[in-house]
């Protein structure tokens, strides 16, 4: 009997190399800028404002792609959920060890 392996069960979804959880995030993002760079175009010029754009569009995806490195797929969740928690309560690691 064969059996159908599906190895892309265990890979995150990704897009031009921005992994699941981030995507989101870079749609609102590229929403963000494709605004402010009609805005500066109407006030300022085409040409401006169709630079800020690509400019600003590079930005952030290495941005994007920068918190993604630092944080892992799950870890913007983890960080935004332990900032919504009290200053009194502390968020240590597994491997935290206490110092005695």
């Amino acid at each position: 009997m064969k059996w159908r392996v599906y190895r892309n069960l265990d890979r995150p979804f990704t897009l031009f190399g921005i992994q699941g959880r981030y995507i989101p995030v870079a749609i609102c993002t590229a929403g963000a800028i494709v605004i402010a760079s009609l805005i500066v175009g109407s006030v300022s010029g085409a040409f401006i404002g169709f630079a800020m754009g690509i400019c600003l569009g590079i930005m952030a995806y290495l941005f994007i792609v920068e918190v993604q490195g630092r944080w892992g797929e799950k870890g913007l969740s983890r960080y935004l959920a332990g900032r919504r928690l009290p200053r009194f309560i502390l968020i240590r690691s597994k491997v935290w060890k206490p110092s005695i």
